[in-house]
Parts: structure tokens; sequence; C-alpha cells
């Protein structure tokens, strides 16, 4: 019989075809009531539903009924019945609190496993966040070579985020500072999307409505194809290197 040797702190019984009880497990014995057949188990008014489903001899799965405690309480349960050829049947009752309490348990584990997951993916996400705003940084520092001019070296791929980024920075620190020229030196830059490109032209605007002179150097002849294909209106001056940019710029500044 399955359900007797599986050793389940639950009550179960094994009945015959007239419903008397053959065999119970010492956890029926103890928490229902003490009983010569599986109705006396049975609260009277769930004995009808009861028999009318246990005379078909048919496997029965979770049957709601009201049994009774070992104390007289009436308890709200769920009946299950398995059939064997010699038609003993083997009987299982659980109470319906308990099936509702574990239920309840594992939501609440769940619940909380999934806080605490959101809780990391919003950390891990304003951590990536933080990082990402650190990497600008870095990757277009202002430097001041001469009073009137500042080298701004851009590393890295350009994509729509990373320049409305460093626009945000670059416009606020070139007109806090006193200088003339900007050099925006492209040297190591990668890969540049069509939003960085766009996010670049909106920057450049931006900084010759401040009144800066821009120059560009350093930049690959994959940018060159790129930039051309976005067809600037803007006049600025194009150096081939870093390099060539400094000696032209410095070399008017002293003559």
């Amino acid at each position: 019989m399955p359900f007797l040797k599986t050793g389940l702190a639950i009550p179960i019984y094994a009945i015959n075809a007239e419903l008397e009880i053959i065999k119970a497990n010492e956890t029926a014995k103890l928490v229902l009531a003490s009983a010569q057949t599986i109705l006396d188990v049975i609260e009277e008014e769930s004995r009808p539903k009861a028999v009318m489903n246990l005379l078909r001899f048919e496997p029965i799965k979770a049957l709601e009924i009201n049994v009774l405690s070992s104390s007289g309480s009436i308890v709200l349960a769920d009946l299950y019945v398995a059939w064997s050829e010699g038609e003993i049947g083997e009987v299982l009752i659980i109470e319906k609190d308990k099936a509702v309490e574990k239920v309840s348990e594992q939501l609440i584990s769940l619940r909380t496993r999934l806080n605490d997951t959101n809780f990391e993916l919003l950390e891990a996400k304003e951590n990536a966040e933080e990082l990402l705003h650190e990497n600008i940084k870095l990757s277009s520092p202002f430097i001041e070579v001469t009073d009137a001019i500042a080298l701004i070296p851009i590393y890295g791929g350009l994509d729509q985020t990373k320049t409305e980024l460093i626009a945000a920075k670059l416009s606020q620190r070139a007109f806090l500072s006193e200088v003339e020229t900007l050099i925006l030196d492209f040297t190591a830059v990668g890969h540049i999307e069509q939003s960085g490109l766009e996010g670049l032209e909106s920057l450049l605007k931006v900084l010759q409505l401040l009144g800066f002179n821009v120059v560009i150097a350093g930049l690959h002849p994959q940018h060159v194809k790129e930039w051309n294909d976005m067809e600037f209106t803007l006049e600025i001056r194009f150096m081939k290197s870093l390099k060539a940019a400094m000696e032209k710029l410095l070399a008017v500044q002293h003559p």
C-alpha cells in the first residue's frame, strides 16, 4: 500500500469495499476521531458526498469534506483515495488549513526572494549607472593646455548616451573656463554610432553658441566617412593629428 508505507505525518487509512477501516497509521489515530468505518471520521453533513464518491471505487483527488478531530472539533480537509484491484482503498486526509498554510508559506518565501532579487537588480542598475558616469568623466577630461587652449581627449566608442553625458559635462566645464579654443581629440575613439554623431553635432553647436573655436583632431578614415555622411553645416577646423593641431595653434599664439 503506497500511502501507508510512506511514513507521512498525515492521517492515512486502508478501507475495504464496505468502507470499514482495515488499518490506520499512528497520525490518523492521534489527530482524528476513533472510528470503525471511514464515515465515522467524516462529519455528518459531508458523509453523503463522501459515500457517493467512495462507492464509485475510482481514484479521488482532493475531495473537500469536514472531518472530526480526536477532540471532537470539525476540521475542513481534502480527502484522497486510491483503490487496488482487491477493492482495498487507501484514504489520505489532509487538513485544509495546513495545506493553505503551506502554500501561503511558499508564496511568502517566493515574494521575499523576488523582493530581494528586485532590490539586488536595482542596486546593480544604480552601480552600473554610477560606473557609466564615472567612465564618462574619465573618457573626456578637460585639460587647459594654455590660458587660451583646452584639450579634450575622448576615449572609446560613442553612442547617444555617452555623447549626451559628455555634452553636459563638457559644456559646463568649458563655460566656467576662460579658454577660447577647444581641441577635441578623436585619436582614441572607436566606433561612432549614428546616434553618437547626432549627439556630437548638438554638442558642437552648443560650444559654438558659447563662442568657442572648435578644432577636431585625430579623426580616423572611418570617422571621416561617418562625419561626411552626416553633412555637418558647422564651421569646424579639422587637423590630421593632435600634434599638428597643437603646433599650429601654439605657433599662432607665439609667432
